[in-house]
C-alpha cells in the first residue's frame, strides 16, 4: 500500500468504471457519466444499435443468443426465436444481458461493456423496455411545438408540479374552483379553517420566504406537525420533500403567474418618526377595525380564536405592495374573504381610513394605507403586546367584548 502508482491505478480503474457517477469521491466531483444518453433513444437509428456479432441472429431470429437459463429467464418473451432485429430486441436483451454484445469478441478490459448486470426481473426488463421505447424526440417541427422561454415557459413548469402533487385539492389556485376540502360537510359553517388561497401567491409572498417554507411549512424545526403561519387550522400543509428542483420551479410559478419580476429585489421600508408611529398606532388599534381581534398574537388563549396569521410574520414574507392592495379591498383580491372591504376610501386623491381619526391626522397629505403597511413591517412583539394590552383594556371598560365567534378576516387572510 505504500507503492504512489497504486492510487493512480485505482484512479484509472474508477474512472473507467464510472464510480464518481453515483458516488462522492474527493477529487473526482467532476467526472461525467460513462453510460449513452438515454434522453431519446427510443428515437437512435436501428443502424446506430450495434448486435454486435449477433446481427444476423437477430436478424433470422432463429438462434438463441442468450444461453444462460437465468438471462433467458428474464426476458418478456422467453428464448428470442422470432426475428428481434428492432430497438426493442436490443433494449430487452441489453437489459436481460449487458454484456451480451462482447460474447464471441477478444478485447481487452478496458474495452469491454461495462453496464453491471442487475439481475432485472421479467416485469422490470418490459417495464424499462417500454420507456426506453418511448423516449423519443418529438416528430412536430419546432414551428409546431409549444417551447415559450418566458414568464410561460415558468407557468408551464410549474403546473406539472402543482399537478403531480394535487396542490388544488386543498388550494384554490383558480377564481371560482372547488376544492376537494371545499365539498366536506366539516368546512361548510367553518370557512375560515379552508386552508388559504394561492390566487396571488406570487404577489403576495417574497420568493426568499416561499422558497423556505415550501421546504418546511412548520417554519421551525421543533414542533414539525404545526403549519408555520397559520397553526390556527386544523388541517396541516404537508411536507411534501420536494427536489430543490421542484422548489425552484414552484416558487417562479408563482412569481410568473402574477407576472412579478424574477429575481425579486425587497422593497426598503422607511423607518417611521415617532409621531407618524403614533398615528399608524391608532389606525392599527381603532374601534372600527381592531386588527388584533382576528390575527394571532402568539398568546395561546387569543390564538384559539384566531382567523389570520400573526402581523409579526408580515416582514420577510408579504409584499408591500400586495400589503397595500389587500387592505384596500381584500374581496377584489380573494373573493369570499372574510377580511372586510371599505376600511379606506379615496378622499382628494389619497387613501384615508373611513373610521374616525385623531387629530393628528389634520394636515397628512399621504396615503395612510402606506403608513399602516409601514408600521406593519416595523412592528415588534413588544409593541404588538402593547397594542393588544392596551386593545384589552378598551374592551373591558366597554363591557368586556370577546374575541369568540366568527371571525371580521385580517390582513393576510384566506391567503399564504
Amino acid at each position: 500500500m505504500n507503492d504512489p502508482k497504486l492510487k493512480d491505478e485505482g484512479k484509472k480503474w474508477i474512472r473507467h468504471f464510472g464510480c464518481a457517477g453515483c458516488h462522492e469521491i474527493s477529487g473526482l466531483e467532476d467526472e461525467g457519466r460513462i453510460g449513452t444518453e438515454l434522453t431519446t433513444e427510443g428515437s437512435k437509428p436501428i443502424e446506430r444499435l450495434d448486435f454486435a456479432l449477433f446481427t444476423e441472429t437477430a436478424q433470422r431470429g432463429n438462434l438463441e443468443p442468450i444461453t444462460d437459463a437465468e438471462d433467458v429467464a428474464r426476458l418478456p418473451e422467453g428464448p428470442a426465436k422470432l426475428p428481434w432485429y428492432n430497438q426493442k430486441g436490443f433494449f430487452e436483451h441489453k437489459l436481460a444481458e449487458p454484456n451480451i454484445w462482447d460474447k464471441g469478441k477478444i478485447k481487452p478490459e478496458t474495452e469491454k461493456l461495462r453496464m453491471p448486470n442487475l439481475h432485472l426481473t421479467k416485469e422490470q426488463v418490459r417495464a424499462l423496455t417500454t420507456f426506453l421505447l418511448g423516449s423519443q424526440e418529438n416528430p412536430l417541427p419546432p414551428s409546431y411545438q409549444y417551447r415559450p422561454e418566458d414568464y410561460r415557459r415558468d407557468i408551464q413548469e410549474g403546473w406539472w408540479v402543482v399537478k403531480k402533487y394535487n396542490c388544488m385539492g386543498c388550494h384554490q389556485l383558480i377564481p371560482g374552483q372547488r376544492t376537494s376540502l371545499m365539498s366536506m360537510a366539516r368546512y361548510k359553517d367553518a370557512q375560515e379553517q379552508l386552508p388559504p388561497k394561492l390566487l396571488t401567491e406570487g404577489a403576495r409572498v417574497e420568493p426568499e420566504w416561499l422558497l423556505h417554507f415550501l421546504n418546511n411549512p412548520s417554519l421551525t424545526d421543533k414542533d414539525t406537525n404545526r403549519n408555520g403561519v397559520r397553526s390556527y387550522l386544523q388541517v396541516r400543509m404537508p411536507t411534501f420533500s420536494f427536489s430543490e428542483n421542484e422548489l425552484g420551479k414552484l416558487v417562479r410559478f408563482f412569481q410568473a403567474l402574477s407576472r412579478q419580476p424574477f429575481p425579486y429585489i425587497p422593497q426598503e421600508v422607511p423607518l417611521l418618526t415617532a409621531k407618524e408611529t403614533d398615528m399608524a398606532r391608532s389606525l392599527f388599534s381603532s374601534t372600527a377595525a381592531p386588527c388584533l381581534k382576528c390575527h394571532a398574537t402568539g398568546d395561546p388563549a387569543h390564538d384559539k380564536f384566531a382567523t389570520a396569521p400573526n402581523f409579526l410574520q408580515a416582514r420577510g414574507r408579504l409584499k408591500p405592495d400586495w400589503m397595500e392592495r389587500w387592505i384596500i379591498d381584500p374581496q377584489a383580491i380573494s373573493p369570499g374573504t372574510s377580511m372586510p372591504s371599505g376600511l379606506f376610501k379615496r378622499d382628494n386623491g389619497h387613501w384615508v381610513f373611513s373610521g374616525p381619526t385623531p387629530a393628528s391626522f389634520q394636515g397628512y397629505d399621504k396615503d395612510q394605507t402606506k403608513l399602516l403597511v409601514d408600521y406593519i413591517l416595523q412592528l415588534t412583539p413588544e409593541e404588538q403586546r402593547r397594542v393588544g394590552a392596551a386593545m384589552g383594556h378598551a374592551r373591558a371598560a366597554n363591557g368586556g367584548a370577546s374575541t369568540s365567534g366568527k371571525s371580521a378576516g385580517g390582513l393576510g387572510s384566506g391567503s399564504k
